[in-house]
């Protein structure tokens, strides 16, 4: 890749292609939905995982992939998938509306297991991390495409996603601090281009979308990584942008994030999430002593983001229209993530306050209903004037 596109990227990077071209031209309304990568581990099957959301006031799910893994999966490397009819069924009998996909775990191990297991291992299976880096890369791909087989088969089209270390991890550390690294870039954004080419054209074949979450230590750390990635890719129409604004902590605030041109035309749904700043800690130390980090996720109506702008932002920018098109409906759903690094996760005793159901219940609260306007208020009273 020429140094040029990454040095220049503004003066090379063509909006009109970056623009997705999928609308329903439907007015767009937003419901509670729930991110099921946070009760996977305590809850354990999507039936168990759906039966408590829809407990909770969620009327949407975005599934882990690791709740598809059918029986014997992993084992001496095998990868079976769950019946996409059976899924199918699960959700359509728990009145799950638009569902998506979360493969964000999968599609980090497929891209990064070459700088190393300690990248993967915890994102697959142990007989498969066993096996060394480059049968893990190997297998993480056949992973994947038979996730978007079965997703898609479902009749789900939205995967999020996190794109993986496609260079050197000292690329992704958010300061590459070492010099003449132009090379290192080239190489990583070529490998990027042809490990994930396979991926990108079954997921065109399908109709399905992979929504990467921009985030710290991934494949984009920011809205102009984004870009990189587009260009570097030709700008194919599968890469999409999955919101989250509990990630921009690091001087991109939402609003730039997600209104920027490398990114506004590509969003196509989002997390509901927030966090706040520890006063006086650094957002970057070394540690899993997550309460004594410099960012903190939080309760939605505690944090810096103020969700409801957020929300109106997406509706602004076409996401909703986005998500409709290809999830065929009218609404679009916030998923929650209320992760907390005090609260647990699921109420210990029904009396105890548990972070994932009152996120849900914050969304239902202030986020459900929100539709985007057809009339302004001038419009209004003009109309009256006449």
């Amino acid at each position: 890749m020429n140094p040029l596109f990454f040095k220049e990227l503004n003066g090379y990077f063509d909006p009109n292609r970056a623009r997705l071209n999928v609308g329903c031209g439907r007015q767009i309304s937003l419901v509670a939905g729930v991110e099921t990568g946070q009760l996977v581990g305590g809850l354990q099957t999507l039936e168990a995982v759906g039966k408590y959301a829809h407990e909770a006031g969620a009327r949407s799910v975005m599934v882990s992939n690791y709740l598809l893994n059918g029986p014997g999966h992993g084992e001496n490397g095998k990868i079976v998938f769950r019946d996409p009819k059976e899924i199918k069924q699960v959700l359509a009998g728990l009145g799950m509306v638009a569902p998506t996909i979360s493969a964000h775990c999968a599609a980090y191990a497929h891209l990064s297991a070459k700088w190393g297991l300690e990248y993967a291992d915890k994102l697959v299976p142990p007989p498969v991390a066993a096996k060394g880096v480059q049968y893990v890369e190997d297998w993480s791909e056949q992973y994947l495409l038979g996730l978007l087989e079965t997703g898609t088969g479902a009749g789900i089209h939205i995967f999020g996603w996190f794109w993986g270390l496609w260079g050197h991890p000292v690329l992704h550390s958010g300061y590459p601090w070492i010099f003449g690294w132009d090379d290192m870039m080239a190489a990583g954004l070529a490998r990027f281009r042809e490990k994930t080419a396979r991926l990108r054209t079954r997921a065109n074949q399908l109709g399905a979308y992979l929504a990467h979450e921009i985030h710290p230590g991934t494949g984009a750390i920011c809205a102009r990584d984004f870009g990189l990635l587009l260009m570097a890719t030709d700008y194919d129409p599968c890469l999409c942008v999955w919101g989250d604004p509990s990630h921009c902590w690091a001087g991109e605030t939402w609003t730039r994030r997600f209104t920027s041109p490398f990114v506004a035309p590509r969003v196509v749904g989002s997390h509901a999430k927030n966090f706040k700043r520890l006063e006086g800690a650094s957002t970057l130390m070394i540690t899993e002593d997550w309460p004594q980090r410099g960012h903190q996720f939080c309760g939605h109506g505690e944090g810096a983001v103020n969700l409801e702008s957020y929300a109106k932002m997406l509706l602004a920018i076409g996401a909703g229209d986005r998500f409709g098109a290809i999830s065929g409906g009218d609404l679009m759903p916030m998923f929650s993530e209320a992760e907390d690094s005090i609260l647990p996760l699921t109420a210990p005793a029904s009396h105890l306050l548990g972070s994932c159901s009152a996120g849900i219940k914050w969304v239902n609260e202030h986020l459900t209903g929100m539709s985007m306007t057809t009339a302004t208020f001038t419009d209004g009273m003009a109309a009256r004037a006449k």
